[in-house]
């Protein structure tokens, strides 16, 4: 399947948001994420649906569709921003008219749950997606000016990105703790395709069928389960054969890890290692992926090269066209 990227951002365009999953539940975060949007020259477009509620969802299956496909299909649309994660945007991948986002092609974001419709759209149709932000999480947070240079090079200009460990990293619920910088697991370069998103919803996103091809990827890896359940899902992919091809790991903030008995517990990294102990691509640890921290946008599909020896990561195509 041939990679397709799509345009570029320009100040006056228009960002659909729509919330696949959740409702939106922080409204206060909400509405400051769409002033930010504002501020950066953007004009924003609700789905119908962004705001309901259906039991645990925003909307039914049939209402979150509908948002999607109708901002997808709206011409002035150039993005569509997620307003949050959640538990069921599975929900949506067979109902999709993947011919339509094949057609015209635009620039979907997101993350959490967002790993699902992220990665399927990916492999259904070659579409470049960009995992990171969203509205509540991303601009509805305080920004440090790192991460804002980091997704206005990404959405609105054309040219290879570094990244490089975020000198003002801060958890967003716990400002007091200290973050270590970013870690070299296991020596090594590698380039591929960069994949992945949240470790269960991936884990989930596959057993459905929508997973992507895990061949010379760099995988990217975050998770918000305790380090028991999250060694269970790194076994299910070395199960599935995904370790086999990947040029390289990248393992993100694993929010919640520590299992209550603080002596049964250890770190995600030191169980991801064991697990994988028979192979031998390179696995850099960074801080600016996952829930509660800042992240950096990961645009699935690109080409990206990650260097853990040297503690680097690049881009090495522009995102957008």
């Amino acid at each position: 399947m041939n990679l397709i990227k799509p345009g570029r951002l320009y100040e006056g365009d228009t960002v659909g948001v729509f919330s696949p999953a959740w409702p939106v539940d922080k409204r206060g975060q909400f509405d400051r994420g769409i002033e930010k949007l504002k501020s950066l020259g953007l004009n924003v477009r609700l789905g119908e649906h962004t705001l309901a509620q259906h039991y645990y969802s925003a909307g039914t299956r049939d209402e979150r569709l509908e948002d999607f496909h109708s901002l997808w299909a709206d011409p002035e649309v150039r993005m569509l921003l997620m307003s949050q994660g959640g538990s069921t945007t599975n929900q949506l991948l067979d109902g999709i008219d993947y011919d339509l986002l094949r057609s015209d092609p635009k620039i979907l974001a997101g993350i959490s749950d967002g790993t699902t419709l992220l990665n399927a759209v990916h492999a259904r149709t070659g579409l470049v997606t960009y995992h990171g932000p969203d509205v509540i999480w991303t601009f509805g947070q305080k920004m440090t000016p790192q991460i804002e240079r980091n997704i206005v090079s990404t959405f609105f200009e054309r040219k290879p990105i570094e990244l490089r460990p975020n000198e003002n990293w801060q958890h967003q619920l716990k400002p007091d703790l200290k973050y270590p910088g970013w870690r070299c697991l296991r020596e090594g370069r590698g380039t591929g395709r960069l994949v992945g998103g949240h470790i269960r919803i991936l884990a989930n996103t596959i057993l459905a069928g929508y997973g992507p091809d895990f061949e010379g990827t760099i995988l990217f890896l975050e998770g918000t389960d305790d380090v028991a359940r999250t060694h269970s899902f790194i076994t299910a992919l070395r199960l599935h054969g995904v370790f086999d091809s990947v040029a390289g790991v990248i393992l993100g903030w694993f929010e919640g890890s520590e299992l209550e008995e603080k002596e049964l517990s250890r770190p995600v990294s030191e169980a991801f290692l064991e697990e994988t102990e028979d192979y031998d691509f390179p696995v850099l640890e960074i801080g600016e992926l996952g829930h509660y921290v800042e992240n950096y946008v990961l645009p699935i599909g690109c080409r990206a090269t990650m260097d853990a020896t040297m503690k680097r990561i690049s881009l090495d195509e522009a995102p957008v066209t």
